[in-house]
């Protein structure tokens, strides 16, 4: 009896870690009643494919319409934003070396591994660049659309050039113009697909600064003649780089910002409104000193500093035209952009996480997910997330991205948010995209109508009448003439068919129709001669 009891309690004890591994799992999935008790849906969850027994979720982030998690063995899992699908799994560097957070274009993916940068195709992870650095990277790269920019520990900068291999179609203008939708659709997914760059090394431009480069750059501006890149210190300097694409020999500072302390947060960056002519970026970098600096992208003028009075360590968050700003020991400021002034502020809260149109939503220090009014910072709502211990910050939408370290990705939203709520240049750039579909469209309409404002109008009639007559009488006279001859064009009753003025008994060849004068002007007047006796200008 001892013996069997003995053996019960070992099997029990056996199934119990499972059970207990199995309760936690379900426990980290926010069921869809509990979701739509706090006003939210689930659309979708995900599990990545990990070991979870070995690794961990290192980084987690969103671009464009993908978000990109990285775990500590080197592997970089790509999923679909809206769906939860994955799109692509593959290790990007060593298992066994240290990776850094992924910086990203608009067409790239770039990874710090060990001491090498992996520069890959970000809608298929495929390598496409491999170099090493040559030093101690600080943190992850950031990317422009021409350069990876690798902060080092020493405080260098590097910029590795990217050269794309264009389509030769495309450089000699042959490709057509004139592409229907689906055309357009193809093309990109063959561009997309099969993205190249070239092979050989170009050395990289640098520059030292002052302090330890130990935050991932951020690069703002990028146009025809010149691209900037931002990065901090923990000496507390602010550089602001620039690279001049037309000659691309050097990485200069072209501003400096000197904090009292350092920075330990990636800066931010509020782009100009393309609608407002001459508009300027603004550069928002929190210090530990507890104060928030906004520069003036194209001078580096100071346009405020807000002082929080705490140390901060989150990034200060833009959305539309507020930053949000959450301090160490916890609590957060909303502050107006253009002015820098303290709109609310609410306490316990430790990082922003996503906006709608008239919520926020924000973690606090033991990991619950409040629900905030936008317009006050009041709390509406609390939502036990305590077992999802990374909170994607989202600036873009009001998507809401919750994840553990073992790979259980999940998205929640509002209720009636079917399509996400854009903010700032996103919804900038997605009006701007409507309303130059809304013109395109109504183009192709008038291109299809040769006439568009003759509706009743027949294929050959350009009068609309149905007849050969274009003055709508339906008889061969022009001018309507009732019982004139069809060869007299004006109708003039019993006049003969010659006599182009219907003189009565004038002769033909009496213009004026004047009696027996002939070609004299002084006879006796007929009563259509318009020259009569007395009036006649030339008696």
């Amino acid at each position: 009896m001892i013996r069997h009891f003995a053996c019960v309690a070992a099997l029990i004890a056996a199934l119990c870690p499972c059970n207990r591994l199995s309760a936690a799992f379900r426990s980290e999935i926010i069921s869809e009643t509990t979701a739509n008790h706090h006003g939210l849906t689930r659309p979708w969850f995900t599990q990545i494919q990990m070991n979870r027994g070995q690794g961990r979720v290192r980084y987690v982030a969103l671009h464009e319409d993908a978000i990109y998690v990285q775990t500590d063995r080197a592997m970089v899992h790509a999923i679909d934003a809206e769906t939860g699908e994955t799109l692509w799994a593959k290790p990007i560097g060593r298992f066994n070396h240290p990776s850094m957070e992924p910086g990203l274009s608009q067409d790239l993916l770039a990874v710090v591994n060990g001491s090498r940068l992996y520069v890959c195709n970000r809608f298929n992870g495929n390598l496409l660049y491999e170099v090493e650095v040559g030093g101690a990277p600080g943190a992850g790269a950031a990317m422009s659309e021409e350069r990876a920019y690798v902060p080092m520990v020493d405080g260098m900068v590097m910029a590795y050039r990217l050269k794309p291999i264009t389509d030769p179609l495309h450089e000699l203008g042959k490709i057509k113009k004139n592409l229907t939708e689906e055309d357009k659709a193809e093309l990109e997914q063959d561009r997309r697909d099969n993205l190249r760059l070239r092979k050989e090394y170009i050395p990289p431009l640098s520059c030292r600064s002052v302090g330890r480069a130990m935050v991932q750059p951020l690069v703002t501006r990028q146009n025809e003649g010149e691209e900037f890149c931002i990065w901090p210190t923990d000496r507390g300097f602010l550089n602001i780089g620039r690279v001049d694409r037309r000659s691309e020999d050097r990485l200069a500072i072209k501003w400096r910002l000197e904090t009292a302390a350092g920075i330990a947060a990636r800066p931010t960056y509020k782009p100009p409104n393309p609608k407002v002519q001459g508009d300027s970026g603004i550069i928002l970098a929190a210090s530990q000193d507890g104060f928030v600096h906004a520069i003036e992208e194209n001078t580096g003028d100071s346009l405020w500093r807000f002082s929080t009075g705490e140390p901060i360590l989150e990034p200060a968050v833009v959305v539309d035209d507020y930053v949000y700003v959450a301090t160490q020991p916890g609590g957060m400021y909303c502050i107006d952009s253009k002015t820098g002034g303290e709109l609310w502020w609410t306490p316990r809260v430790k990082q922003f996480i996503a906006a709608s149109k008239e919520r926020l939503y924000v973690a606090d220090k033991i990991g619950r997910m409040l629900v905030l009014h936008a317009k006050s910072g009041a709390r509406i709502d609390t939502c036990n997330t305590e077992t999802l211990p990374i909170k994607l910050v989202n600036a873009d939408n009001d998507r809401i991205y919750l994840a553990t370290r073992t790979g259980l990705i999940q998205c929640l939203r509002e209720l009636e948010n079917v399509e996400p709520v854009l903010h700032g240049a996103k919804r900038l750039a997605a009006e701007a995209e409507k309303k130059q579909a809304v013109e395109q469209k109504g183009m192709d309409e008038l291109e299809g109508q040769p006439d568009a404002g003759l509706e009743a109008a027949g294929a050959e009639d350009p009068f609309g009448d149905g007849g050969e007559d274009p003055f709508g009488d339906g008889g061969e006279d022009p001018f309507g003439g009732g019982a004139a001859p069809a060869e007299d064009p004006f109708g003039g009753g019993a006049a003969p068919a010659e006599d182009p003025f219907g003189a009565g008994a004038a002769p033909a060849e009496d213009p004026f129709g004047a009696g027996n004068g002939g070609g004299d002007n002084g006879g006796g007047a007929a009563a259509e001669d318009p020259f009569a006796n007395d009036d006649d200008p030339f008696n």
